[in-house]
């Protein structure tokens, strides 16, 4: 695969506009993902933000002239002709007659021209330097703005026109939504998801991921619908993979353990949610599951390591255990009337003969299987997704292992229509069309979920 590098650009501190809460965070968010999970040199990423420091003794305040320079030079410098270049902005930007923009933090919407970075623009750059590019835009917070509307019908044309996959946060008549809980804007967040949890990404598995999980961000921490609006240009694979495999192995040694914690009502309290990261530290990934209850639980400190016991010390109090429990049930059995007395329940078959009467052999689970039933959330659709994504990568060693994995893969699939159907229950439209779309395309219910998506587009609010 090509090289590969990062330019990740946040802006919180507008000289001339609102400023935003964590454009920051995202864009250093993104970049410490590259460096820490996907194992990339640091000499890959160019972070560009309200306080980054200098690199290579030239200041990335995000200015027109610093972004544009950047662009230019880092491209020349670091890629070569056919090299992929990730391009993450997090920030205003706003669509005035013909033209979309990107606001860099020195720009100003009366003179949207000569002081802000067009999309047509920057897509032209890329194309003058010949090299590739994967673009991710958490820009349309034009309620912060007093003129023109959102991003996105512009940049889907020329993203066609230029060949250049691009992922918008929202559609350009929707707002992104920043959280103080998440500490992040939701697209940003659920596209750390996808980065961390799904080292075998490709252009369709980001599209899909994006849209349910927005939906059900959006949803449970009491935002406006957020869409994504996704263009992968014609004559573009939407299956090859975007990381290389050396990338794809260093991620999947990365994925951080985490504590599950029951829902909370975001409405009481955000003192359940980790704080605030500056800038400046480490920023921690966290899972699909904890986000998606709104807590994001962070692993307790190591507990102080205890002298070891000796094994014979352990099996010896065990069996003083054992006896005199069952001492206990022998004499509580012997007095309590026979007709009240327990039966033991009868030996499954020779397989078991062996164990004593009353007691049941636990089969012995599948561990890939096992492992990919861990992601399932009560009433979380995009869990069963994931754990669907995992099912189909276990290789299965006998026809039994099989069948279970196939039972299981249709069993979520047709909880995920569920899922999808509760929502229309509630008519909510598009969160319940976005749900239904992961059901797989292999999987019995596909016909019925695409059937219930068509029924529900046509009861969507028109214009």
């Amino acid at each position: 695969m090509a090289n590969q590098t990062c330019i990740s650009i946040g802006i919180n501190q507008y000289q001339f506009l609102p400023p935003l809460s964590y454009g920051m965070a995202d864009a250093v968010a993104i970049e410490h993902f590259f460096v820490d999970a996907a194992g990339w040199d640091a000499q890959q990423c160019l972070l560009l933000t309200d306080m980054s420091g200098e690199a290579a003794n030239k200041s990335t305040y995000p200015t027109r002239e610093n972004i544009n320079r950047w662009i230019k030079q880092w491209s020349w410098e670091i890629l070569h002709h056919g090299d992929l270049v990730w391009f993450f902005f997090s920030g205003c930007g706003v669509s005035f007659g013909d033209e979309d923009y990107l606001i860099p933090i020195d720009g100003k919407t009366d003179d949207l021209a000569n002081t802000c970075i067009s999309i047509r623009q920057l897509y032209q750059q890329f194309r003058d330097i010949g090299v590739n590019a994967l673009v991710f835009l958490d820009a349309n917070h034009s309620q912060h703005l007093s003129l023109g509307g959102g991003i996105g019908n512009t940049t889907a044309k020329l993203a066609q026109e230029y060949q250049i996959p691009t992922f918008l946060s929202c559609q350009s008549h929707e707002f992104s939504n920043e959280d103080a809980g998440l500490g992040h804007g939701l697209f940003t967040t659920a596209l750390l998801e996808a980065l961390n949890y799904h080292p075998d990404l490709n252009l369709e598995t980001i599209e899909t991921y994006l849209t349910s999980r927005l939906a059900e961000l959006s949803e449970h921490h009491w935002k406006p619908l957020q869409t994504p609006l996704a263009i992968i240009p014609k004559g573009v694979s939407e299956h090859r993979p975007v990381f290389s495999a050396t990338t794809q192995s260093s991620i999947s040694a990365t994925v951080p353990e985490v504590v599950y914690s029951p829902p909370t009502q975001p409405q009481f309290s955000q003192d359940t949610y980790a704080p605030y990261t500056p800038p400046m530290l480490s920023v921690s990934l966290v899972t699909p599951e904890s986000i998606g209850t709104g807590a994001i639980v962070k692993r307790p400190a190591p507990k102080p390591i205890r002298k070891e016991i000796p094994n014979w010390a352990k099996v010896s109090f065990l069996l003083t255990m054992l006896v005199g429990a069952g001492a206990g049930i022998f004499v509580f059995n012997s007095q309590m009337p026979a007709e009240r007395q327990p039966m033991a329940r009868p030996v499954a078959n020779d397989l078991t003969s062996s164990v004593s009467v009353g007691v049941v052999a636990a089969t012995e689970p599948i561990p890939d299987l096992q492992q990919a039933r861990m992601y399932i959330r009560p009433g979380d659709a995009t869990s069963r997704y994931q754990a669907i994504l995992a099912a189909r990568k276990i290789t299965a060693s006998t026809p039994e292992v099989a069948s279970e994995v196939k039972q299981s893969i249709e069993l979520w699939s047709q909880e995920i229509y569920q899922i999808a159907q509760s929502h229309a229950d509630k008519q909510h439209w598009q969160i319940a069309i976005d749900t239904a779309r992961m059901v797989p395309r292999d999987a019995p219910n596909y016909s019925t979920a695409q059937g219930s998506m068509l029924e529900w587009k046509n009861k969507l609010p028109q214009g």
